[in-house]
């Protein structure tokens, strides 16, 4: 195990993310930003929107830092270890977010780790057939929610789920099928990655 965490980069690389993610909800909040859109005007996007981009870049960058001549013939659990990690860590960022959000009272900070495991599970699906540039999917989501995301009014359309508000239920049905899906993909395919 201690091998594994030291090849991942575990003990580095997630704590200054994580250290980021927490940084990042306290700072933004409820911070917005005009952008342009594609349908038409102007729409006012929170900032929390871009919040999990840097720890699921250091969460990619854990998964995609390897030892491949020892984990193709170990017999170590090794896509179950990086299992743990993924959920270990897009847990704790949906408990940091439900904190600072509490701590707050602002719902939407609260439902970055909602986000979180939207685009988490978006970036581990990708992840077998782009390789590393499959961390770029979440933020060409982003960046497609900011441009044609919205209807008249700042309204988002239903299909975006990120900047839905925390109560809304396809969001979070939406949000938990996208990290299924993706953590499956993750014990599926984890070995296969280059």
């Amino acid at each position: 195990m201690t091998w594994w965490i030291k090849a991942r980069r575990a003990h580095t690389v997630v704590p200054i993310a994580f250290g980021a993610y927490v940084v990042l909800l306290i700072t933004f909040r409820s911070g917005s930003v005009v952008l342009p859109s594609l349908t038409g005007g102007s729409t006012q996007v929170a900032l929390s929107l871009f919040i999990p981009i840097p720890l699921l870049s250091g969460l990619a960058l854990c998964l995609d830092s390897r030892l491949d001549a020892a984990e193709s013939t170990g017999v170590r659990p090794i896509r179950y270890l990086d299992g743990a990690l993924v959920i270990a860590t897009v847990g704790a960022a949906a408990a940091a977010s439900a904190i600072v959000g509490a701590a707050f009272d602002d719902s939407v900070t609260a439902a970055v780790g909602r986000n979180t495991l939207f685009l988490a599970g978006l970036m581990l699906i990708t992840r077998p057939l782009l390789g590393q540039p499959g961390v770029l999917l979440p933020v060409a989501w982003l960046l497609t929610v900011c441009l044609c995301g919205f209807r008249a009014g700042n309204d988002p359309y239903p299909w975006t789920i990120v900047p839905e508000p925390l109560g809304a239920p396809h969001a979070a049905a939406g949000a938990a099928l996208m990290f299924a899906a993706g953590l499956a993909v993750q014990l599926r395919f984890a070995r296969n990655l280059s």
